[in-house]
């Protein structure tokens, strides 16, 4: 069954919505695939599946000997995002880095226009985290100190 997104009077949002659909941002690249449909009829559609989907993953557990080696080969760095303008851009941008390998934590503002990022350069390089910032729309250089 598809559950539908949200219910407008008699009408029910149905498909793929992206949060800053919801604040007006027009960030080129960035696409959403939503429509109106009766709301009597909203819970007979079949389920959308995206094309890129992929079966849930059991996590390992994290020994004790093994945090200590992650906590030791963990770097920190810091990104300049430009092209973000609300919260839903700085939840898009965490839960992209923090999706690829290695990615052990991102704190992400548009206020401040950075992303920090905590993770294994041994598992993800400085390119990979900014070429995930750029699939969302943003550029994304390091900020050099």
């Amino acid at each position: 069954m598809h559950k539908p997104l949200a219910t407008l009077g008699i009408f029910a949002v149905t498909g793929t919505i992206a949060l800053c659909d919801l604040c007006g941002s027009s960030t080129p690249g960035r696409t959403s695939s939503f429509s109106l449909v009766p709301a009597a009829h909203a819970a007979t559609l079949p389920a959308h599946v995206p094309s890129d989907a992929q079966p849930p993953t059991t996590p390992t557990p994290v020994t004790s000997a093994s945090a200590a080696q992650q906590v030791a080969a963990s770097q920190t760095i810091t990104f300049t995002v430009k092209g973000m303008t609300c919260a839903g851009c700085v939840l898009s941008t965490r839960k992209v880095l923090t999706r690829l390998p290695g990615v052990a934590k991102a704190d992400v503002s548009y206020e401040k226009g950075t992303a920090v990022v905590t993770f294994d350069p041994a598992k993800v390089t400085e390119a990979q985290m900014i070429a995930a910032i750029k699939t969302l729309g943003y550029t994304a250089t390091k900020v050099t100190r």
